[in-house]
């Protein structure tokens, strides 16, 4: 497998689960008690989301899902939870992703 190839499954991969916890999120919010900030955060990750699986918008949709993983971490930090590694993780593949695209 070649780099280009590892990059879009990569791509694909974070794609549907930052969009598929931003929609869980999105519910939860909805149908309970809403805690506006955390609505708007998951309004925010599924919008970036989907501008990074679309190719022509991955960039911008990139930064954009660094920058929500990076408000979450600090909104888990600011609330006691210090279990944020997987969002380390995810800001990290979302920049090998637009690091590695080659235009």
């Amino acid at each position: 497998m070649n780099t280009r190839t590892a990059l879009s499954i990569l791509r694909l991969v974070l794609g549907l689960v930052a969009g598929g916890y931003s929609l869980a999120l999105i519910v939860t919010q909805l149908s309970g008690p809403t805690h506006h900030a955390l609505l708007l955060l998951g309004v925010a990750e599924l919008a970036a989301a989907i501008l990074f699986l679309v190719p022509a918008t991955m960039r911008v949709g990139g930064l954009a899902l660094i920058a929500v993983f990076v408000l979450a971490a600090l909104f888990h930090v600011l609330h006691g939870e210090y279990s944020i590694g997987f969002l380390a993780v995810y800001c990290a593949a979302a920049l090998a992703v637009i690091s590695g695209d080659g235009r």
